[in-house]
């Protein structure tokens, strides 16, 4: 499908276009001409040594850096009860999690495994803090701490959070907040605070909306504020609920998409737009499949006039994600980091007794791979999960039960090649299944998710060419180009059916 100006993305993401314009130019006119194509650092992931908090970027405000100046570019992987399980797993887990490139860990402040108030989660006192359970917290902070591991610490989760007796009770959800807060706020590896993960209450059993649980998630996050001035704060909403809810017409197109997310985002103290979309627009139903269990059916989707497949396999889903990058973009506007901290989880072997797999929510690591390299080439970072670790209480071996595919290229590719905080997304210059990355004029990061033979609507310049292979994780380094204004066709050197990244960045400036 060839790009027009008047082409339905164009269309709706005119707005988009408006809004980084006059940031991209401002860019240009200020740097020093591009480096060459090859690394511009090396990367080995985590911290730097005495490098302070994390802290969203005030020149750049969709990302990270640390206090000391250097950049943090964020991949997450989720262990939701990670504080609840015993030592030498957890050890393990922050050990192999780190050396594969990973630099924060998604984890719960609170599991039935470390409970941490009076009684037991069924029979509990929210009246008191256990100081044994703070202490095993306090180790895996250290611990992560000698990897360069930072943490998101998810102040109520899904499953133990307490339902009325915690939520509505004001007095027992300050003791918590309070005592999070000062305990962790000057802890250097303390990524972000989630409010809660999937905030909306669910007395029920099943997920549900009522608007004051977004005053709730206001004062929450208002009360963190309050205590610490530095961290990042969001709020991880369920996805769920659009099941039930009507969708929000957004920006020129419909979003599946929480109605209550965008007021939280517009709040002063929630300072993150965090996500949960694992299929873009691909529909989705929960019911019962295969007898009696209940799970996740995808379907396939027509998506401005593309159509999106979806398979399922013995490995987990096979799908792209229709729209996934229309909806990461969109985030972008609101002028905040868009992180997308649950876009699917990944099958590992041997797990097939797994939540994730029975509830037929395991995607197959080429999924993972697309979707993860649209939401970074839109503009968004990214935490993910694997069905042997992240919504279940594991053991070593299932930490050795790894495949991190391939996110390390990615990571070293956006860490060590490219000037990523200084672009947005320019989706209008590619066609409506791709994913472009761009500071238009000086550099271009385009996803490919099909392959093939695309275009990529250019400004006048020279430029240094290189394809990567994001499965193989191998480049391929092409003679440069110099081009007018104007649509470049671009095929891949090689495996033409896969997909592809195609890095181009300016060589000089006339």
């Amino acid at each position: 499908m060839r790009m027009t100006h008047d082409s339905p993305r164009s269309l709706r993401l005119f707005g988009l276009c408006l809004s980084v314009l006059a940031l991209s130019a401002a860019v240009v006119l200020a740097e020093d001409d591009a480096p060459g194509i090859s690394p511009l650092v090396s990367s080995d992931g985590g911290a730097p040594r005495d490098a302070g908090p994390i802290l969203i970027d005030p020149d750049y405000p969709r990302s990270f850096r640390y206090r000391n100046g250097e950049r943090f570019f964020p991949m997450g992987d989720t262990a939701y009860f990670l504080v609840g399980l015993p030592k030498d797993v957890i050890t393990r887990y922050i050990d192999v999690r780190s050396r594969h490139k990973f630099n924060f860990i998604r984890m719960m402040a609170m599991t039935e495994g470390n409970w941490p108030f009076g009684g037991n989660p069924k029979n509990p006192d929210y009246t008191m803090i256990d100081e044994t359970a703070m202490r095993k917290l306090d180790w895996v902070f250290d611990y992560a701490a000698t990897k360069g591991m930072n943490i998101e610490l998810i102040v109520w989760g899904y499953g133990v959070e307490g339902g009325e007796g915690l939520w509505a009770h004001r007095a027992h959800q300050n003791l918590w907040i309070d005592t999070l807060v000062n305990r962790y706020k000057d802890r250097p590896n303390l990524f972000m605070y989630t409010v809660a993960n999937g905030f909306e209450r669910y007395p029920d059993g099943r997920y549900s909306y009522s608007p004051d649980d977004v005053e709730w998630a206001r004062t929450v996050a208002a009360r963190i504020r309050s205590m610490d001035k530095v961290h990042p704060i969001g709020v991880h909403p369920s996805h769920w609920i659009t099941e039930d809810k009507p969708f929000l017409a957004y920006g020129g197109f419909t979003q599946r998409r929480p109605q209550v997310v965008w007021p939280l985002w517009e709040a002063s103290e929630v300072n993150l737009n965090v996500t949960q979309n694992n299929e873009g627009v691909q529909r989705r139903t929960w019911g019962d499949f295969g007898g009696t269990r209940r799970g996740l059916t995808y379907h396939p989707t027509t998506w401005q006039g593309v159509e999106y497949p979806v398979r399922w396999t013995p490995t987990g889903w096979d799908f792209e994600g229709a729209g996934m990058e229309d909806s990461i973009a969109e985030d972008w506007t609101h002028g905040k980091p868009v992180l997308n901290t649950e876009f699917g989880y990944q099958y590992e072997p041997g797990n097939d007794s797994g939540f994730a797999v029975q509830t037929r929510q395991a995607h197959q690591p080429s999924s993972v791979r697309k979707k993860a390299w649209k939401i970074a080439t839109a503009g968004g970072y990214f935490a993910m999960g694997f069905t042997s670790t992240a919504v279940v209480r594991f053991s070593a071996g299932d930490v050795d039960n790894f495949r991190p595919g391939q996110l390390e290229t990615l990571y070293d590719f956006f860490t060590t090649r490219t000037r990523y905080w200084k672009m947005a997304p320019h989706l209008e210059l590619v066609a409506s299944h791709n994913s472009l990355l761009a500071l238009p004029g000086r550099e271009y990061v385009a996803y490919f998710p099909r392959g093939g033979t695309n275009s990529i609507r250019l400004a006048a310049g020279t430029y240094a060419v290189q394809w990567l292979h994001p499965e193989a994780g191998r480049y391929y380094p092409q003679p440069g180009i110099t081009v007018a204004d104007g649509d470049r066709q671009f095929t891949p050197p090689d495996d033409p059916e896969a997909d592809w990244v195609l890095h181009l960045r300016q060589q000089q400036v006339e």
